[in-house]
């Protein structure tokens, strides 16, 4: 048994799944030796790392890249990693990258932004024996305008059209589901009836784990501080107050 196996039984059994992103050996060497369950190398690397406005323009080799990184500084936890934008557009390229993810990081699962056009594309992995985390909701990698960050499901037509979504995948026999910004009751809704865990990021509490951004928990995200200095930080206002004091 694989230790995704494991932690996917040890969630059936009511354990709540921890994830939190990485991008590098140390962050993911103490995130690891604090018992996060998973550690995700997101294209949000885009944005956090790289500075730009969107996941858009991360590529495999960047992803590869910072995926060997993190696998360097973990014992225990899992590793996740994204399929960036255009990398996954029909069954063989999708097939092709998700293999070359897993056998040059290490990775024990790979997430997929997925919708109604290229859901097929998760039952071809799934024959292939990929692990696969199926992200639902919004998608980053569509999202064209600003309009495109809210919470999805509030319409019943939409909500209808993700939960059926979710069931389908559930079905196929995805390992993990993420939802991101799904309306609350919606994301309890598709919890209750998959039997895979469902994670989420922006989507309530009751769910079988959450996904955070490590640097967003720190408060230092590249998009989010533009007006903030650094005294505003929760975690680096003590740290840099005694940098400070050192000198």
């Amino acid at each position: 048994m694989s230790n995704l196996d494991k932690l996917i039984k040890l969630s059936r059994r009511g354990k709540k799944l921890t994830c939190i992103t990485a991008y590098d050996a140390s962050f993911a060497k103490y995130l690891d030796n604090s018992d996060i369950d998973i550690i995700l190398v997101g294209d949000s690397l885009g944005q956090v790392v790289k500075g730009d406005n969107s996941t858009h323009h991360v590529t495999l080799d960047e992803i590869i890249y910072h995926g060997k990184c993190v696998k360097s500084g973990l014992n225990k936890s899992i590793l996740m990693v994204d399929l960036p934008k255009k990398t996954y557009s029909n069954k063989l390229d999708a097939y092709k990258n998700t293999s070359k993810v897993i056998n040059t990081c290490g990775a024990d699962i790979v997430k997929l932004e997925i919708n109604d056009k290229n859901i097929n594309i998760v039952e071809y992995l799934l024959s292939k024996y990929i692990p696969l985390c199926a992200h639902i909701g919004l998608l980053p990698q569509s999202v064209k305008s600003k309009s495109g960050y809210r919470k999805y499901g509030k319409s019943k037509k939409e909500a209808d059209k993700i939960y059926d979504i979710a069931l389908k995948l559930d079905e196929m026999g995805v390992n993990i589901i993420l939802l991101e910004c799904i309306e609350n009751a919606l994301a309890k809704k598709i919890t209750k009836n998959c039997k895979a865990p469902v994670i989420g990021i922006g989507s309530g509490k009751q769910l079988d784990g959450q996904v955070a951004v490590i640097y967003d928990l720190l408060g230092i995200s590249f998009n989010n501080i533009s007006t903030l200095t650094l005294k505003e930080q929760p975690v680096l206002k003590n740290i840099i107050k005694k940098f400070k004091k050192d000198q």
